[in-house]
């Protein structure tokens, strides 16, 4: 089982509501970016970017993401974000993704007038890891009022809390007086009792494999030997008790250690 490129959990999560998302893209005009910024409230270093869900292709992508995170190239795809984000921080996403939408859903009349925030680790230009605080505004809709894109604002909030609480929040836009709070923590704590035993350079070298690279091109990627990564292989068979790549890639998207 290889993962395409463009494919990840994400939008498996997207898919459980086709009548919250629509498939079809629109252009967005800076402008509109803009004004949807102007009533934000960012207290940290931020950045932010147009998630198109239908392809889950970026737009719009602030330069600060780049500084921040140090990336050479400017990100395109949803799964280059994903990538940067803390591996034991991942299947919260999911879980966060998931409940928030699961609620938008009921208030589907008025979807575009509610946010999703929750936090999590992002990988830093130094390699270090710090908490930033996601938000998530549908920013166009279709006819039939689905969602085709989401302006995300990431903040950097480690100078606030250093710690995560594992809380999802909806909260109502333009005047709308409400706000829907799920903590998640119970789970994450009982999901952790069963923790991802993969480091982080095998983790790195996961998902090369997931997109169908040889030991050789892996090496090349990470600035390796390619006897190390054979050598990562072989550790990561044994601790997932798994026999070759591709009963290795299905058993880590099952525990949501690949996204």
């Amino acid at each position: 089982m290889i993962m395409d490129e463009n494919e990840n959990r994400l939008a498996l999560i997207w898919e459980k509501f086709p009548e919250l998302f629509a498939h079809r893209s629109n252009e967005i005009d800076s402008d509109t970016i803009i004004k949807m910024l102007s009533e934000m409230l960012v207290i940290g270093d931020y950045y932010y970017y147009v998630l198109e869900i239908a392809n889950q292709s970026l737009s719009h992508v602030h330069s600060s993401l780049c500084q921040l995170h140090g990336l050479t190239e400017s990100p395109t795809h949803i799964q280059n974000i994903v990538d940067i984000i803390h591996p034991d921080d991942v299947s919260y996403v999911l879980k966060a993704e998931e409940v928030c939408n699961q609620k938008i859903t009921k208030l589907i009349s008025n979807s575009n007038q509610y946010k999703s925030c929750y936090c999590f680790r992002m990988k830093m230009q130094d390699g270090t890891y710090k908490l930033f605080h996601h938000q998530a505004i549908p920013v166009s809709m279709d006819a039939d009022g689905k969602i085709i894109s989401v302006l995300n604002i990431h903040t950097n909030i480690e100078h606030i809390s250093k710690k995560n609480s594992y809380v999802a929040h909806v909260i109502g836009l333009n005047g709308i007086d409400e706000f829907y709070q799920f903590d998640l923590s119970k789970k994450i704590a009982q999901e952790r009792k069963h923790k991802n035993p993969l480091t982080i350079r095998e983790l790195d070298i996961l998902n090369y494999i997931a997109k169908g690279y040889s030991s050789i091109k892996i090496a090349q990627q990470l600035g390796i030997s390619d006897q190390t990564v054979r050598v990562h292989r072989k550790n990561m068979l044994k601790k997932t008790q798994t026999f070759n790549s591709s009963s290795l890639i299905k058993h880590c998207v099952e525990m949501g250690w690949l996204v």
